[in-house]
C-alpha cells in the first residue's frame, strides 16, 4: 500500500473549554459538573503544572493499517506546527504536516500544499490534545460541554464534547474510575488527503504511561462504528517531552532521515 493511499492513520493518532455547561451530571450517587470531569482529567493526565510546562511533543510511532506496518516520527508543539515523516520497511516513505506556511503532504514530486477539507483539523487539532490539558482549551478557543452520560460495554461514561476552534467536533468519553479520555467518537474522512467520504470513527486508547510527568495513552484502536471493522492500531515506541528541535524541523522542505 502506497503512502498517498494510507495517509497516516496518525491523523487519529497521531491522532477543548467554555464552561458553557456545567450543569452538574450524575455517575452513582456523585454529582458532577463539566469543570470537576475537567479537573479530574487534568489530574489524570499528570496535573495543570506538568501540561503547562509541556510545549512540544516527539513521538516515534508503530502503524499498522490495511495489512502493513509503518513507522512514523511525529513532533508539534505549541505554535501549531506539525510533522510527520513516515517509513516504510524501514524506509522513507513520504511525510505530512503544518508549517509556517499551512498545510502540506508529500506528493510524487516532494512536499505539496494540502487543499484536502479535513486535513488541518486532523493535524492542528491532534497537536492540542497531544500538548494542552483541557483546563486550557478555552483560552485555546475550543469550547467544551458536558453531554448526557453513556454506558458501553457495562460502563457509564461522562462524555465531553469538545468545539476546537477549527469547527470540529469530538466527543470523549471519560472512564469513571482513571479520568483518562479512553474513547473518542467523531464523524471524519478518515483519509482526507484521498477520499471525503465521511465515517464515524471511533478512537480507543490504553496503555496510558508517564513521562516526564505526563500521562499519555501508549496504544490506541481506530474502529469503523458502521462495520465494526477494525481500521488501524497505533503504539508509541517512544515518546519525549520538550525535546530539542531544530529551527526548521517542521519545514516542509527540511529532509527527513532516508531510513528508519
Amino acid at each position: 500500500m502506497a503512502w498517498n493511499e494510507l495517509r497516516l492513520t496518525r491523523r487519529a493518532a497521531l491522532l477543548g473549554l467554555a464552561a458553557s455547561a456545567c450543569a452538574p451530571m450524575r455517575l452513582g450517587a456523585t454529582p458532577l459538573s463539566l469543570n470537576e470531569v475537567i479537573r479530574r482529567n487534568t489530574r489524570a493526565r499528570g496535573g495543570a503544572a506538568a501540561l503547562d510546562r509541556m510545549h512540544a511533543l516527539a513521538v516515534d510511532v508503530e502503524i499498522v493499517e490495511g495489512g502493513q506496518t509503518l513507522n512514523g516520527h511525529y513532533a508539534a508543539n505549541a505554535a501549531g506546527l506539525v510533522r510527520i515523516d513516515v517509513y516504510a520497511g524501514g524506509k522513507f516513505a513520504g511525510a505530512e504536516g503544518v508549517d509556517s506556511k499551512g498545510v502540506w503532504n508529500w506528493g510524487r514530486n516532494g512536499p505539496e500544499p494540502s487543499v484536502a477539507t479535513g486535513a488541518a483539523n486532523a493535524l492542528t487539532n491532534g497537536a492540542e490534545n497531544h500538548l494542552f490539558g483541557w483546563h486550557r482549551f478555552a483560552q485555546r478557543g475550543h469550547r467544551l460541554a458536558l453531554m448526557p452520560p453513556q454506558t458501553l460495554d457495562g460502563i457509564t461514561y461522562p462524555v465531553v464534547e469538545v468545539r476546537y476552534s477549527t469547527g470540529h467536533i469530538s466527543y470523549f468519553y471519560v472512564d469513571p474510575t482513571t479520568w483518562q479520555a479512553v474513547r473518542r467518537r467523531d464523524e471524519r474522512a478518515y483519509h482526507p488527503d484521498n477520499d471525503q467520504t465521511k465515517q464515524r470513527v471511533e478512537s480507543r486508547f490504553f496503555d496510558f504511561v508517564a513521562v516526564d510527568g505526563v500521562v499519555a495513552s501508549h496504544r490506541s484502536a481506530d474502529y469503523d462504528l458502521g462495520t465494526g471493522k477494525l481500521l488501524s492500531t497505533n503504539r508509541t515506541l517512544a515518546r519525549r517531552i520538550n525535546p530539542p528541535l531544530a529551527a526548521d524541523y517542521f519545514d516542509r522542505n527540511r529532509q527527513a532521515p532516508a531510513t528508519w
